[in-house]
This record gives C-alpha cells, structure tokens and sequence, in this order.
C-alpha cells in the first residue's frame, strides 16, 4: 500500500515507523530540512523535502496512486488543504489532524467529503476521553475499550492492601471474584511478565487486566479496597484538552475547578463552561493551590501545553494533599519514568492519535488498536471473519506468530476468556495481544483468505 505522511512530528515519525514495518511503501512530507534529513537517517521509508500543500510536492509522492494520505502536520490549515488537494488527484482515502475546536465544529456541519476528508482525528479531544475514564476508574493508569466498551482493559498498580496481593493467578475462584478476568501481563521492577497460573501477584506489581464493562466497579475494590470514586477535580490548564476534559466530567454531580495562567483565556472559557469554577494563575505556584483547595482535592490534572508545568505542578499539588495525579505530555518518554515519580497516570495525546489512526488505516479485521508497554506491545481487536484461518479449529491447533497471545472473545453478549480448548467463530470479536512486528500475520488469521 502507497502511503503519503505530511508531518515528520511525533504523530507522522510514530506512524511512519509503523506502517512501513508492515511493508507498506512510505513517503513522508516534511517542509523542514534539518528535521527531515534526521529522519531520514532512523526511518526506512522515503523522505520528501517541501511544504505538503505545494501540488508539485505532492505529485513528487505520485499522489494519485496513494491508496492513503494521513496529514498530521502541526497546522490544521495545511491539512485540510493536503487532504482537499490529494482527493482531488484520486487518493483513495484522507486523513486530517484537526485540532481546532470550531474547526472541527465547521467540518461536521458542512460533511467532510466538502473538503474530499475521510475522517478527521483531534489528539486532544481522545486524551479528554482517556482523563474521564482514569478518573471514572480510580487506581487505573492506563485505559482502553474493546468490543463497543463491552470488554474493558485497564492497567493497575497493586498495593499491599489488595485482594490480589500474594495470591496465585490460578487460585482465584468465583467465590473470590464472581466475575471473569484475565491478568495478561505483569510489569515487576520494569520487567515485563507473561503470567501463568502460577504467578503470584505482588505489591508494587503494575498489572494489565481484561474485563467485562459491568465488573469494573467491583473489580476497582478487588483491586484496592480503598479506593473511592472522586468528589473533587482540578484542572490546570485551559487548553484543548483541558477544556475537552471539564466538559466531559461536568455535570456528573462532580466539584470541578479549572486553573488557567492567561486571564484572558480564562474568561474566554468561563463562557463556554457550565458547572465550572474558573481561577486565573498557576498551579506551579503553593498559594493557587492552597486557593483551590488542594488538600481536599481527589484528582489533580495537568494539562497545559508545557510538559515540565505539568509535571511540576503535579507532584506539588500531591505533595499538599491531591491523592491522584495525572498529566498529559507530549514526550514518549515522560511515560518510562512514571514509576520513579509520584505521578499516577500520563495521558500521550499524540500516542492516543497514532493508536487510532492505525486502526483506521489497517482496516480489515481490526476494529481498536491500543499500544502499551512503550509501544512495542499491541493489544488488537479483530473482528473475525467467514472462512478466516482461526475458525479452523480449537486455540490450541493454531499457528500464532512469535509474542501473541489471546486474551478475550465477545460473542454476542457474553465475555469470553481464551483458553486453549476455545474455538474462535466467525463474526465474533477477539481481543489480542502481540509485538507490533506480528500485526500483518495476526491479521492474515482473522480474515478469508
């Protein structure tokens, strides 16, 4: 598959990376020079110098046989136009980053096929999604959906006060736990664990756990018996993700308060947001906590567009009493820290935006894609298909690539944890988890040949 990228950011290197190890052939558009000759010398795909929404730099990626174009680049405005212009030379489907709020508004009021776009992903808006969910799951660091939010993947540290704590995997019975779950990995002083059921659970374990959705409230006191659901939230920052982020947790009887540095900004949103109080300062700064109530305060999220206020405001506002703190960041490698910081959970818009976007662009068969473990793991969602290779015969008698594992099947409306005696069906959704390097052969055993 012809592949055109514009933008050699975070998103396009991530998805450049990806796709062209699934041997797809790459270009990749990046108007900077010195950015762009760096990746050339990481990335296997092919480099082009210019600015995307120049028509000869995009006949130079011979745009009219792209069976794909993602526009990622850090300007909206040059997307759209990217996507306008490579569907009006007959790509067959277009991709556009759009951040901007009432942009995103105009596009869905007048259809994106006006400006020949396939589909529109705004970063910000996904990483206000992922916020609600770790608040609505306290004690969880990392969440993702499966399954129409059927099948739920959550990933917990343990303390020692858990139900979990020093017990072996294959001792849980129902009377411990009335519902079905499946640890499928375990992170242990930054080791990763396949677990068996042999393995015991210890404190300071970093679990990753599959689920039904109706079990995850009883499941959050298995884990953590003190944990409780939040009563009051602080935000810091009224950026896209900010904002996105109070008006999904408004109204659910929540104490919501909003700090943003730039007084005009801060009364330009006190407008648009109901059931939120507003304080204009810094959250880096003791006193504005002390004003919001920090001490009282059960989650504490940063968001504002600079990573290092982020993390400085939120180990300050835990260590005046905030009891969960989670930033969001634009470094990858923020999140291989987290551990020796007192930071519960970093949302990656820009890591969220190339889960989603890959599951888009790989299409056949799989339906969610969510990368974990600092991207080399993936956990898949494919919907399998009539006549695909898995439906052949029991788990056990199929040939899987190297580093994969089933963990889950939805079939119809039951929850289904995979064993080696389970005979996958057609039409039947089937969570798995694999290197990024095994995705094409998964693929290949899911769909009619």
């Amino acid at each position: 598959m012809r592949v055109i990228i514009v933008g050699a950011g975070r998103i396009g290197t991530s998805l450049a990376k990806s796709l062209s190890q699934e041997n797809n052939e790459v270009y990749l558009i990046e108007k900077n020079e010195q950015i762009a000759r760096k990746k050339s010398e990481k990335l296997d795909v092919q480099i082009i110098i210019g600015n995307a929404a120049d028509p000869d730099v995009l006949e130079k990626a011979n745009v009219s046989g792209a069976e794909l174009v993602l526009a990622v680049s850090a300007s909206d405005e040059t997307n759209l136009v990217v996507c306008t212009l490579a569907g009006l030379y007959g790509a067959k489907r277009r991709i556009a980053r759009v951040r901007n709020t009432s942009l995103n508004e105009a596009l869905t009021k007048f259809g994106y096929d006006q400006f020949k776009i396939s589909e529109i992903i705004n970063p910000e808006l996904v990483a206000a999604r992922a916020i609600q969910k770790i608040v609505q799951a306290p004690g969880a660091s990392e969440v993702a959906d499966f399954a129409g939010g059927k099948i739920l993947l959550r990933a917990f540290d343990i303390p020692k006060s858990s139900s979990l704590c020093g017990a072996k995997i294959g001792e849980f019975k129902e009377e411990d736990f009335p519902w079905p779950f499946l640890i499928v990995s375990i992170v242990r002083n930054d080791n990763v664990i396949i677990p068996t059921g042999d393995t015991t659970i210890d404190a300071g374990d970093h679990i990753y756990v599959l689920l039904p959705a109706p079990s995850l409230g009883e499941f959050l006191m298995f884990v953590n018996p003190e944990a409780k659901l939040p009563q009051k939230i602080v935000i810091y920052g009224a950026t896209i993700t900010g904002v996105h982020a109070a008006k999904a947790l408004a109204g659910k009887n929540l104490d919501i308060l909003l700090i943003e540095e730039d007084a005009a900004l801060a009364n330009d949103v006190a407008g648009t947001l109901d059931n939120v109080r507003i304080i204009n300062g810094s959250a880096c700064e003791q006193d504005i906590l002390v004003e919001c109530g920090i001490e009282a305060t059960d989650v504490f999220i940063a968001a504002t567009d600079n990573d290092h206020s982020n993390l400085i405001s939120s180990l300050l506002a835990k260590s005046m009493g905030a009891k969960i703190g989670i930033i969001t960041t634009q470094q990858q490698d923020y999140t291989r820290i987290v551990d020796a910081l007192d930071v519960d959970a970093i949302i990656s818009p820009h890591s969220l935006a190339v889960e989603q976007i890959l599951r888009l662009v790989r299409g056949k068969g799989i339906s969610a894609v969510t990368k974990l473990l600092e991207g080399e793991t993936e956990a898949l969602e494919f919907v399998t298909e009539e006549g695909a290779p898995i439906t052949r015969g029991p788990l056990k008698t199929i040939k899987f690539p190297k580093h994969s594992i089933v963990g889950a099947i939805y079939s119809g409306d039951e929850v289904v944890l995979a064993g080696g005696e389970t005979h996958v069906k057609a039409g039947e959704r089937v969570i798995v988890f694999c290197h990024e390097s095994s995705v094409k052969k998964l693929q290949s055993l899911f769909t009619r040949p």
